[in-house]
C-alpha cells in the first residue's frame, strides 16, 4: 500500500510574513500619509455680521486610511484658548469621519465689532497632517436708535423741507413715507458728531392740509434687518397772494381748453421729473441761482384767475424780459426734456438728481440737447412766448420728489446740510 503524504506544518517564518503583511497594511498609511483632512464650516458666512447665538456645525473627514484617521478638531475664538470638540456619537464607529457637535458661539458674551475663529482638524498620522478654516464675522447686538433733525418736524404748504435721518449706526438704505407717497432718503457725508445722517427731501403741495401728518421712517441695517418708526410732522398754511385776472386769446383759450394736449403735455415732462427720482447722485452744488434777469411778475403759489373760468395756483415763479434774453441753468444737472410742448410752449427740464428737477418754459431758443450735462449758470436757451402765454417771460417751476414747489426758496437755503438743524 501507498502511503499518504505527510501534511506541511506552518513554519515560524510563514507567521512572521503574516504579521509583518498584516503590519505594513495598517502602519504603513500612519508612516506615509501626506493628505489633509477634509474641513467644512457652516451656519457662519465670512464677514457676515451676526447677534444672538450662532450654531457653527462643524464637518472634519479624513477619508485616507482607518489606521489614521481625525485625531483631533479644535475651534478658537480670537484669542483665547482653542477648545477641543467633541464628535458626534452616531459616528464614533468610524475612525474616517469625526463631525463634532456644533460649536455655539454667544455674541452677547462677545464685544460689538469684529471677531475671528479658528477651526482645525488633524490626522492621526505620523505627519499630524492639518486643515485649518478661519472665519472673520461682525457682532451687532445694539438696538439700532432712529432719530430725526430737526425734532419736532415743520413743514409749509408749496415749500421744501430737509429732514435728516440719524440714525445709531451705519445703515444700508432709508425709507419714508408721507403724504400717501414713497420717498428715497439718502446719506449725507459730512463730518459730524451727530451720527449717521441720512436725508430726506420733501415737497409740501400748495393745497395740502394743514395740522399734524405722521412720517413712517423705515431703515434697513447691515444685517438686512428693518426697523420702522413713526414720527409726526406740522403742516403749517402758506399765506399765497390771491388775484390777478389773465385773459387769453381766443385762441390761447382754446389751447389751455385742450385737455387731450395738456394730459399729453404733462406725461412728458412727469416722464422728465421721474428720471431725478431715480437718481441716487446729489447732481447740484449749494444755492440755486435765479436763472435769467428781470422783473418778477408773478410768485409761485399765487392763485389766479383765467378768462377761460379756470381758477388756480400758479406752480411756478415767472420772470418777464424781452425776447432773446438769456436763460441760465439754475443748478448742475443732466438735461432730461426738449420738446415744444402745448401748453409750456419751448421747454428745458434739468434733472439734479436725488428727486429734484427744474423746468424752464416758454423758451425762444434752446441751445441743449437731452442728455446733455450742465453746470450751474450755463446757457440753456433764450427767453420767449411760446406756448400759453400773454407775453415773453420765463416760467421757472422745481418739482421735489413730484411736487412742484417755490424754487425760489433753493436761492436762499442750501438743502445739501444745514448747520443749524445738524451742527456745525
Amino acid at each position: 500500500m501507498k502511503k499518504k503524504k505527510s501534511q506541511r506544518k506552518l513554519t515560524p517564518a510563514f507567521f512572521i510574513f503574516v504579521v509583518l503583511g498584516w503590519g505594513g497594511y495598517w502602519f504603513s498609511p500612519y508612516l506615509l500619509d501626506s493628505t489633509k483632512p477634509v474641513l467644512k464650516v457652516e451656519g457662519l458666512v465670512d464677514q457676515g455680521t451676526y447677534n444672538g447665538k450662532i450654531n457653527v456645525d462643524i464637518i472634519a473627514t479624513d477619508p485616507t486610511h482607518r489606521s489614521t484617521g481625525l485625531r483631533l478638531v479644535t475651534a478658537k475664538l480670537d484669542q483665547e484658548v482653542p477648545i477641543k470638540l467633541k464628535k458626534r456619537k452616531r459616528f464614533s464607529k468610524f475612525y474616517t469621519n469625526r463631525p463634532p457637535k456644533p460649536f455655539i458661539i454667544d455674541t452677547k458674551n462677545l464685544d460689538e465689532g469684529f471677531h475671528s475663529i479658528i477651526v482645525i482638524a488633524t490626522d492621526k498620522s505620523r505627519n499630524r497632517n492639518q486643515n485649518q478654516i478661519q472665519y472673520t464675522f461682525f457682532v451687532d447686538n445694539q438696538q439700532l436708535k432712529i432719530h430725526t433733525l430737526p425734532d419736532p418736524i415743520r413743514v409749509t404748504q408749496g415749500h421744501t423741507s430737509a429732514v435728516f435721518i440719524k440714525t445709531s449706526e451705519l445703515v444700508t438704505k432709508v425709507k419714508a413715507n408721507m403724504f400717501g407717497k414713497d420717498y428715497e432718503c439718502y446719506p449725507v457725508k459730512l463730518n459730524t458728531i451727530q451720527g449717521h445722517l441720512n436725508r430726506l427731501l420733501i415737497g409740501v403741495n400748495v393745497q395740502e392740509n394743514t395740522g399734524i401728518h405722521p412720517i413712517k421712517i423705515l431703515v434697513t441695517d447691515q444685517m438686512d434687518r428693518s426697523v420702522e418708526k413713526t414720527f409726526f410732522a406740522k403742516v403749517s398754511k402758506t399765506k399765497f397772494t390771491h388775484g390777478g385776472y389773465i385773459k387769453l386769446s381766443p385762441e390761447k383759450q382754446k389751447v389751455m381748453m385742450d385737455k387731450s394736449k395738456t394730459r399729453e403735455d404733462n406725461a412728458k415732462r412727469w416722464k422728465a421729473y421721474e428720471q431725478a427720482q431715480k437718481t441716487e447722485s446729489q447732481l447740484w452744488q449749494g444755492l440755486f441761482i435765479r436763472p435769467t434777469s428781470g422783473a418778477l411778475t408773478s410768485a409761485f403759489g399765487k392763485y389766479r384767475e383765467y378768462n377761460t373760468g379756470v381758477k388756480r395756483h400758479h406752480l411756478g415763479t415767472d420772470i418777464a424780459n424781452q425776447v432773446g434774453t438769456a436763460i441760465y441753468a439754475g443748478n448742475s444737472g443732466i438735461i432730461t426734456l426738449v420738446d415744444n410742448l402745448h401748453v409750456y410752449g419751448q421747454t428745458v427740464i434739468i434733472n439734479h438728481g436725488q428727486g429734484v428737477s427744474t423746468s424752464y418754459n416758454h423758451l425762444s431758443k434752446i441751445k441743449v440737447k437731452v442728455g446733455n450735462q450742465v453746470k450751474k449758470g450755463e446757457e440753456i436757451g433764450l427767453m420767449g412766448a411760446t406756448g400759453q402765454v400773454t407775453g415773453p417771460h420765463l416760467h421757472w417751476g422745481m418739482v421735489v420728489n413730484g411736487t412742484a414747489v417755490d424754487a425760489e426758496q433753493w436761492t436762499d437755503q442750501n438743502f445739501s446740510y444745514d448747520e443749524e438743524t445738524i451742527g456745525k
